[in-house]
């Protein structure tokens, strides 16, 4: 990671001058965020196999990076914007999204036949859960139950997810006229902004170790759930920092953390790009293309449908949810960006709160599609099960967006 995080700083410097010499009118190339050409960049040299440091290192720097920009959003003032609707909202929604790509998956299973059991249900590992989620449960479906590749599929899926959610939040904000420059907040950058910098990096250093020592002591299991977590502890830490501020009458200057997460989601996401590596897939080349078309089709479905429950920041919340649904919460968040550059909504801090409504399902889910691959349910009953539920989570959004004010 000590190398991982000055390079990828020096890429996204990179990409900021590339998206400088961008003309304004530059046609779809010219809305392309910073972020993306410096991660372009990154994911060239890796496969040249020419970016120094380990895959690994990269990894760990985008996982820090992301509970950093988290802890920034936290203490960014929301004036009175309640996030309880947005939160709610996203979170039904991962859960038609997870199911509905899980069914799409397991369809293919069952069109093909040719291929394990377990192999459709790996769209949601990889699209909806991301990379990490992804290379792990491939890992044991491929250790435990037979699965050939599991955990290179898996990484393939997830990484091929990442291009579909920044290439959909291109396309969505097409006709959108953006800065020709850097975002507006970059230019924000002073020394009050580096010194907030300098603390927010230390006190999730803090945080951090707090973490991962004290939930040691009660178990490694209960660590490693907590930490995969770890932007969502952030989050809170954040958010109880600045109320306890505000009730001793101590502001916070928004402009200023806002600046820091902008950023940080910046460096994150060249670091995410710099650290996708694409394992051969080519003996299951058409089973992959389907599952990932048939998976991405029922995600945009779900939205489409899903969005007209909601009125304020439809653009954004939509945007945040399809980046997180294909790739993960930082793609959520970097999509944000391309609607809100200055974080100025709620949903930022929505995405991370999101979380707590999506777990249940999305862990019921894991352990089905994992009873699926391991022999235990069959993949047609799986995909039944995965079709009613995300059927039925499109129901009970309806009913709790007509109950639930914004």
């Amino acid at each position: 990671m000590t190398v991982a995080l000055p390079a990828a700083a020096v890429l996204l410097i990179i990409g900021w001058a590339l998206r400088r010499a961008i003309p304004a009118r530059g046609g779809l190339v010219a809305i392309v965020p910073a972020a993306i050409f410096g991660g372009l960049v990154a994911l060239l040299l890796r496969v040249a196999d020419v970016l120094p440091g380990a895959v690994e290192g990269w990894q760990d720097a985008a996982y820090h990076l992301f509970g950093i920009s988290f802890l920034a959003i936290g203490l960014t003032p929301t004036g009175d914007a309640k996030l309880r609707k947005g939160a709610l909202w996203m979170g039904i929604g991962q859960w038609a999204t997870f199911a509905l790509q899980a069914a799409a998956g397991g369809l293919v299973v069952l069109a093909f036949g040719s291929v394990h059991e377990g192999f459709g249900f790996l769209a949601p590992m990889g699209l909806n859960e991301g990379p990490g989620q992804a290379l792990s449960i491939g890992r044991l479906w491929e250790d435990d139950y037979g699965f050939a590749n599991a955990a290179s599929i898996g990484a393939t899926i997830a990484s091929i997810g990442f291009l579909v959610a920044y290439g959909g939040g291109l396309l969505a904000v097409r006709n959108r006229d953006r800065p020709a420059g850097p975002l507006p907040t970059a230019g924000r950058w002073n020394r009050e902004t580096v010194v907030a910098a300098l603390a927010l990096t230390a006190g999730y250093t803090v945080l951090y170790q707090l973490v991962f020592h004290g939930f040691g002591l009660i178990g490694e299991d209960v660590r490693d759930l907590v930490l995969a977590v770890m932007f969502f502890v952030a989050l809170l830490a954040g958010m109880g920092v600045r109320i306890l501020l505000q009730r001793r009458g101590k502001g916070i200057d928004g402009d200023t953390t806002r600046a820091v997460a902008v950023v940080a989601v910046d460096w994150l996401t060249v670091a995410i790009l710099g650290s996708l590596t694409w394992d051969a897939v080519s003996g299951v080349a058409a089973e992959l293309i389907a599952v990932i078309i048939g998976a991405v089709v029922a995600t945009v479905v779900v939205l489409a449908v899903a969005r007209r429950w909601v009125d304020q920041w439809r653009r954004e919340r939509t945007l945040a949810l399809f980046g997180t649904v294909t790739g993960t919460a930082a793609s959520g968040l970097a999509l944000l960006a391309l609607a809100d550059p200055e974080l100025e909504s709620p949903v930022a801090a929505e995405l991370g709160a999101m979380v707590v409504v999506s777990a249940p399902a999305v862990l019921g889910g894991i352990a089905l599609a994992t009873a699926a691959a391991s022999g235990a349910v069959s993949a047609a009953m799986a995909t039944a099960v995965f079709a009613v539920v995300g059927v039925a989570s499109l129901a009970v959004l309806a009913a709790v967006m007509r109950r639930v004010p914004e």
